[in-house]
């Protein structure tokens, strides 16, 4: 075998590790904002209002670092109806839960 073909064992732990830790954080994220939909929807209007009044360079920031959550927000303020806003905060979560669902490299 060439060099490249075989990866170190370590490299290989570092990146299952990194896959975890980033599905994790999407599933706790997801979690923190449906507990927070359900026992203080204020919470979310603050955190909202928060982020909308950060210097425009900051929210750009907290924009790119927490994107999926943000657009989850963002869709819970619109004025459609709150069952339609539910309906797609929710496939959003499975959505982007799912896309960070650690996987098997195929050899």
């Amino acid at each position: 075998m060439t060099a490249p073909a075989v990866r170190p064992r370590s490299h290989r732990r570092l990146s299952r590790a990194f896959a975890d830790g980033s599905f994790a954080v999407m599933v706790g994220g997801w979690v923190v904002f449906f507990v927070a939909l359900v026992a203080s929807p204020q919470a979310l209007d603050d955190a909202w209002t928060a982020v909308r009044e950060l210097p425009l360079a900051a929210e750009l920031a907290v924009w790119l670092l927490g994107f999926p959550f943000l657009l989850g927000l963002a869709i819970w303020h619109a004025s459609w109806d709150e069952l339609l806003r539910l309906a797609a905060v929710a496939v959003l979560a499975g959505a982007y839960t799912f896309m960070f669902l650690p996987r098997e490299r195929s050899r």
